[in-house]
């Protein structure tokens, strides 16, 4: 009796093992692994070594036709020098349920808040959008956010012959209201964006709004692309995702609340041979960070990239830093080493 009682274990966790792996392949996994290793020199002497590591995965089980189960973990490591590994955490980004049916979609439960203002920021509740030909109309609410409050979004995207377009209200209750539009298109091989912000904020903080300029195309095998950036007097909004604010990772390209602000960037890159690559960055920047009118800064940055496989990229990244504020020149040079794979 105890020799079948065992056996029937053993079948039974056996049969739960086969249901697993069964289960566990029809799971989509996607990831990054990314490790940096940094040194920067200020001109007062002083220097940082600095050491990140990022572990992003996300697996997708798809439940039914329409449903699917998303769950996102990140892990992340900072460290310069008085750093010790008990401070890393380990937080989970995505666990929500993502509903599709004819042109109708959902997500619920805690997601990213993909808006032009909170890019990045977590935020637990609803997202839905549904799709109508070229247009898209989507709505939102967070009760729980990184905001401490509770965050409602409406939004409409959409095409115009050749024109892109996109509309979005976001409200943080009793922060702010902000409000932005995006137009992009193409003209003359030309990728061209614009994007302007204006947000009324509660409370004594002054309203803010930033406008943005957009341009990249090729010319022969050199990649360009040219950005422009100013800010209101009070004060900016600010989009921080690298694909916009943050295009050409400047200093001051990635401050949500630098003060009349007059900035431009431009990147050039170009592949040397299949596996190298080479950029170039150059940005300057004009702010009011002392209320005297004359603060500035400039960023020269030299980059070459190597492509180590085909999901696997290796960076070299120097970088020249320089500002004036409130007549205190500060100079940083930097250099950073980081790998990537994406899986």
């Amino acid at each position: 009796m105890k020799n079948t009682i065992k056996m029937s274990l053993v079948a039974a966790l056996a049969v739960a093992g086969l249901s697993t792996a069964a289960a566990a392949e029809d799971t989509k996994f996607s990831g990054k692994l990314y490790v940096e290793n940094t040194n920067a020199t200020v001109n007062d002497g002083s220097s940082l070594n600095h050491f990140e590591i990022d572990f992003d995965v996300t697996g997708k089980k798809k439940i039914s036709d329409t449903l699917t189960a998303v769950v996102g973990i990140e892990a992340d490591s900072d460290n310069d020098e008085d750093d010790n590994l008990a401070k890393k955490t380990v937080t989970v980004d995505d666990a929500y349920f993502a509903y599709a049916n004819n042109g109708a979609t959902a997500k619920f439960g805690r997601q990213g808040m993909n808006t032009p203002t909170t890019d990045g920021e977590l935020g637990e509740g609803l997202m839905a959008t549904y799709t109508m030909g070229a247009i898209t109309v989507a709505g939102a609410h967070y009760d729980v956010n990184e905001f401490a409050a509770e965050a409602n979004v409406l939004a409409v995207l959409g095409t115009a012959g050749p024109v892109n377009f996109e509309l979005w209200q976001v409200n943080v209750q009793g922060a702010s209201e902000n409000t932005t539009g995006v137009v992009s298109g193409k003209a003359a091989g030309w990728n061209l964006s614009l994007r302007h912000a204006m947000t009324d904020y509660d409370g004594a903080t002054p309203d803010g709004s930033t406008t943005k300029i957009v341009a990249s195309g090729k010319v022969d095998k050199v990649a360009l692309t040219v950005v422009g950036v100013s800010t209101d007097k009070d004060g900016p909004v600010y989009v921080t995702d690298a694909s916009s604010a943050n295009a050409a990772e400047l200093t001051y390209f990635n401050s949500r609340y630098t003060k009349d602000l007059a900035a431009f960037a431009v990147i050039a890159s170009m592949p040397f041979t299949d596996t190298v690559s080479g950029t170039v960055k150059y940005g300057a920047a004009s702010f009011d960070q002392t209320g005297t009118d004359d603060d500035s800064a400039s960023e020269l940055v030299l980059q070459v990239n190597y492509k180590l496989a085909k999901s696997a990229t290796m960076t070299a990244r120097y970088s020249d830093y320089t500002q004036e504020i409130a007549n205190t020149d500060t100079d940083k040079e930097q250099l950073r080493v980081d790998l990537t794979y994406k899986f």
